[in-house]
């Protein structure tokens, strides 16, 4: 068996054959998606962050897991829970002994056991297949784990259908038994059902929601902010980034009634858009497809009907990104083709926009681009202070080299004249792309620079405000720049919600420091909005009524009183523990940056 995942391994996908009398079908499958990902059977597994002890899942499988692990005392099996990334949250084991040997395998909460990460394992494959699977010793993609036999079950939530985590089962392998397939699935089920217990009044409403349109004849998609119900087969593949984009949409749309028809080009169809409850984070919207509209004058989402006056959401856009997500555009192609077509006009580019966006940035990747090397970057300041600058700059140019001048907006009108000539004077063979770019800020986009003749108007870099509805495509530029090699990030709904509905003050700069501050982004692992700065995660207050931000102050003060402790915050507010949990994820409360008093 292993002879033949190597060579599975070595010859690669097309070529490679496994006999099936060997491996079970879903075991080759899951072999043939680790070798697509390229993972190295002999890689360790490495650790995704904090694990949050009050999630859903370990709440609801906490007393589950605690029952199972008293079952099993003599038979020398463990249990393993997963959250939806494949990362482990909770272990339980009987015999210390099976603890060391699983320490060894880095088998322990906070580590990442997804397929892609370690191949086919008894958590991340039932993930990816969707169903139960037993792996047994060299069934196992990664070497360390030959030794185990692990049966695992898909965990979904049963009010919404989506997998939200996987447990498994694991033993020796000369002491595994098929009764252990039976046995997760009996855990499985048990924890979907707390799961069910315990679900939210938000997805039980959106279930009813769902169920009421369901009967229709006609397709529907039903949607809050965090989860996405649907029958409608083009857009199954609907994943976090394209909900969160078009719900966004919706819930900033101005609506006059709770009913919307809007014209879908993208899908040559159209759709009648409702809203239920009221607006906010509790809104529910339900698009029901009607028949295909035909060929469309516009390729603009639009409302039939309404008034010219009323401000229509452009969903074109999104539901490009919902057909395929992944085939947005960076908006900064835009900006790079526009400095090339600066560059057709001799003398000095300038580039304008607002501090943070990346004007410094965009310049020197697109002169890089050019020459092959990396410019020279002079503050303003220099060209003031340094008169030897002129000279080197000069150097710089003759070599082949660009020149970014940053903080433009602080030069005389002397010394922009003289740059302006300083990047007009000709210099026979040198290379075409070493130019001079000047950055400044927006204020001066209608004034051309001194000395220079009149040429294409300014660059301008825009702001992440005129970037909303494309911010997932500028994240996984940034991303990309900052960790090159790392598979783009992944973002829970309730994050990327959050992503979204922040102003972004401080543009990319502030982006940037976002995504730095977060491991998940550079190891592949899930983004959750417990990973997100403090203020990030509360949402926009807008979306709470004056009622709801009286509740959330209330609760800040109880949690602040009782520093911290939920139960004791419980009791204070006179309410129970699980009410309390609810509302703060409803509320979108974090007990751990609410403990400081107003104005400290």
């Amino acid at each position: 068996m292993r002879i033949a995942r190597e060579r599975l391994i070595a010859e690669g996908l097309f070529r490679a054959s496994v006999p099936p009398a060997l491996v079970a079908e879903e075991i080759e499958q899951s072999w043939r998606r680790s070798v697509s990902h390229r993972v190295n059977p002999g890689a360790e597994p490495h650790i995704l962050g904090e694990i949050d002890p009050d999630s859903a899942m370990l709440r609801a499988a906490g007393r589950i897991l605690d029952q199972w692990q008293t079952n099993l005392t003599d038979s020398r099996m463990a249990l393993f829970l997963a959250d939806e990334g494949g990362r482990i949250v909770s272990r339980r084991i009987v015999d210390p002994q099976d603890g060391r040997a699983l320490d060894r395998a880095n088998a322990a909460e906070g580590f990442d056991f997804s397929e892609r990460a370690l191949g086919t394992n008894g958590l991340g494959t039932p993930i990816e297949a969707r169903g139960v699977v037993f792996v047994r010793g060299n069934e196992h993609f990664n070497d360390a784990l030959a030794h185990l036999a692990c049966a695992g079950v898909p965990i979904k939530h049963p009010i919404t259908g989506r997998i939200v985590g996987s447990l498994s089962i694991a033993s020796q392998v000369d002491v595994a038994s098929s009764l252990m397939v039976a046995m997760v699935r009996q855990g499985g089920q048990q924890i979907a059902e707390a799961l069910e217990h315990m679900a939210d009044s938000r997805d039980l409403e959106l279930a009813r929601t769902y169920r009421r349109f369901r009967s229709s004849r006609r397709p529907v998609l039903v949607m809050n902010s965090e989860t996405v119900m649907t029958d409608l087969p083009s857009l199954a593949h609907l994943d976090a980034e394209s909900h969160a984009i078009l719900w966004e949409k919706l819930r900033l749309h101005h609506w006059d009634e709770d009913t919307l028809r809007l014209e879908l080009p993208v899908l040559g169809t159209e759709a009648m858009v409702r809203r239920f409850n009221r607006g906010g984070q509790d809104a529910i919207f339900a698009l029901e497809f009607l028949e295909p509209a035909g060929t469309l004058a516009s390729g603009q989402g639009s409302v039939i009907g309404a008034p010219e006056s009323a401000t229509a959401p452009d969903l074109s856009g999104v539901l490009d990104a919902v057909a395929n997500p992944r085939a947005q555009v960076s908006p900064y192609e835009a900006v790079q083709r526009q400095l090339t077509a600066s560059a057709a006009v001799p003398g000095l580019i300038r580039v304008v926009g607002d501090p943070g966006v990346g004007k410094r940035h965009q310049a020197a990747r697109w002169l890089q681009q050019r020459t092959g090397q990396a410019p020279k970057i002079v503050t303003a300041r220099d060209l003031v202070t340094n008169g030897a600058v002129w000279t080197r700059g000069e150097a710089q140019l003759q070599a082949g080299r660009g020149i970014v001048v940053v903080g433009g907006d602080s030069l005389s009108e002397g010394l922009r004249r003289r740059l302006g000539d300083f990047a007009r004077l000709p210099r026979p063979g040198l290379h075409p792309g070493a130019r001079v770019v000047l950055t400044e800020h927006t204020g001066r986009v209608g004034s051309p620079a001194a000395g220079a003749d009149a040429g294409p108007a300014a660059v301008h870099v825009p702001s992440l405000a005129d970037l909303h509805g494309a911010l997932p495509a500028v994240v996984r530029e940034v991303a990309a720049t900052l960790f090159p090699g790392a598979p783009a990030p992944r973002f829970s709904p309730a994050a990327l919600q959050s992503l979204l509905a922040w102003p972004w003050p401080g543009n990319v700069a502030e982006l940037t420091e976002v995504l730095a501050a977060l491991p998940q982004v550079a190891q592949g692992g899930l983004i959750q909005t417990k990973d997100l700065p403090a203020l990030m995660r509360q949402g926009p207050g807008s979306s709470l009524s004056r009622y709801e931000r009286a509740e959330r102050d209330a609760i800040a003060d109880a949690l602040r009183e009782a520093e911290g402790n939920k139960s004791r915050a419980a009791e204070i507010l006179g309410i129970g523990r699980t009410t309390l949990y609810r509302k703060m994820r409803t509320l979108k409360i974090d007990a751990g940056e609410r403990m400081t008093a107003p104005g400290q």
